[in-house]
């Protein structure tokens, strides 16, 4: 039976920073694999052993440290990831990547390739899905899984033809790139099982395990994220039940003190999140966790009922405090709203995080001032700071495009929040950029 190596490819750890968390999408895979007799184990080349992180600012001032390990095949980092993979040996290698690690991705299989030239690489993730002829243009790459991609991987190592399966990109005979028809939209989430987050081989009992998400997709049109692009705006749930049966072996089992649920909107349907609180109270799972949504959905009373069901913090998307940037970006807030929506989060007595961006098209120094003061307004207790990254199949993207702005196609490893290259909106100063970045310093404690 095939051995199975899935890989999230170092990228914090590049900046000098690092990633402890669990990546949910190849721990799903990772559990319908072994399931279906497949041994099946993760590497996260992420990891590191420390519990300091670098804060955003710091992510940004290292983009040149960045890219110069990035490009430096013998540094430690590289050799730890080949040894990884040398001890493991795997038949099959299956890599996560995002717009921003697609160069970090093609290191990791080139080394795979030279240690084994016969295994065979699947690539999958947000930027392979939105780009596959981009992305199996790379002579490493065997395959590209587009979508979800549990039963895609299944069918590979079942040794169906390539051409029969769904949702796969991949070169013929000819070493012809071929795409075939996209596999549908899994429906019934409750029949996956739950991640393996057993089969981690960093860690070292250390990994932060404690993600889950109870749907998948999302119904809104932000211009700067690529979802819109990726479920065709529509959300699919698992049942309440299903969800609190994992949150009990999560809590019982694997002795987990916080959960992070990772929905894109935890609250999207607000009796539904009361369901799970509600079961959470009634089957006294004890337990803190945090989770992101909007302002325009939530309530007074739904908040509250997530405090007494073990809410630690909520986090919100605002990105600016300009009205004009919010419509140009398609939030479908308002700065009011916001402001009504912190004050309620405020009033339920749940600490507060904010997300905000600069770089947006059309912004000016007048706009991320504006940004500025609002931050200052709702005082949250951590301010997390991003730079706009125009990723492939965003909106943004495709107006840059329509623009006529020249993409350099081989610099997507670029293209993330905290690139220093992704300043391309040259109306902003250098002075306000660094003023952004000083709400960093405004961060009550570390960010959770």
């Amino acid at each position: 039976m095939a051995k199975v190596l899935l890989i999230s490819p170092p990228f914090y750890r590049l900046m000098g920073s690092h990633y402890n968390g669990i990546h949910l999408g190849l721990c799903y895979i990772a559990s319908v694999l072994n399931k279906n007799g497949f041994d099946t184990e993760i590497y996260n080349a992420d990891f590191l052993d420390s519990a300091t992180y670098s804060n955003q600012k710091e992510l940004f001032d290292n983009f040149d440290v960045y890219i110069n390990i990035l490009n430096d095949p013998a540094h430690p980092i590289w050799l730890e990831v080949r040894e990884a993979i040398r001890n493991a040996d795997p038949d099959y290698i299956g890599i996560q990547m995002y717009t921003g690690t697609f160069k970090s991705v093609q290191m990791v299989a080139a080394l795979a390739k030279s240690l084994k030239p016969e295994v065979k690489i699947a690539v999958g993730g947000t930027h392979p899905t939105l780009d596959p002829f981009g992305t199996i243009k790379c002579e490493h790459y065997d395959y590209v899984i587009r979508g979800e991609g549990e039963y895609t991987f299944t069918e590979i190592l079942e040794g169906r033809e390539p051409a029969a399966i769904k949702g796969l990109t991949f070169k013929n005979s000819g070493g012809e790139a071929v795409s075939n028809e996209a596999r549908e939209f899994m429906e019934d989430l409750d029949s996956l099982p739950f991640p393996a987050r057993d089969k981690i081989l960093s860690g070292n009992g250390k990994t932060d395990v404690g993600a889950i998400i109870t749907g998948r997709g999302c119904p809104f049109q932000c211009s700067y994220c690529a979802s819109p692009e990726l479920s065709n705006q529509k959300a699919r749930y698992r049942s309440v039940e299903n969800v609190l049966e994992e949150l009990e072996y999560m809590t019982r089992h694997l002795n987990i003190s916080l959960v992070r649920f990772q929905d894109d909107t935890f609250t999207l349907n607000k009796s539904r999140t009361a369901e799970i609180c509600d079961g959470m109270l009634r089957k006294g799972i004890d337990v803190q966790w945090v989770c992101d949504t909007r302002v325009d959905r939530i309530d007074g009373d739904l908040l509250k009922l997530m405090k007494r069901a073990g809410c630690v913090r909520v986090k919100i998307g605002v990105e600016s405090g300009s009205d004009e940037i919010l419509k140009k970006v398609r939030k479908g807030v308002t700065v009011e709203r916001i402001r009504r929506g912190v004050e309620v989060i405020k009033g339920a007595g749940i600490p507060l995080t904010i997300y905000l961006m600069i770089g947006f098209p059309g912004e000016t120094d007048d706009d991320v001032r504006k940004t500025i003061r609002f931050a200052d307004e709702i005082d949250a207790d951590y301010n997390s700071l991003s730079v706009v990254a125009p990723y492939y199949g965003t909106r943004i993207y495709k107006n840059l495009v329509k623009e006529g702005f020249g993409f350099e196609k081989s610099n997507w490893e670029y293209f993330f929040h905290q690139s220093r290259a992704m300043i391309m909106n040259t109306k902003i100063s250098r002075q306000v950029i660094d003023e952004f970045f000083g709400l960093n310093d405004k961060n009550k404690g570390a960010r959770v």
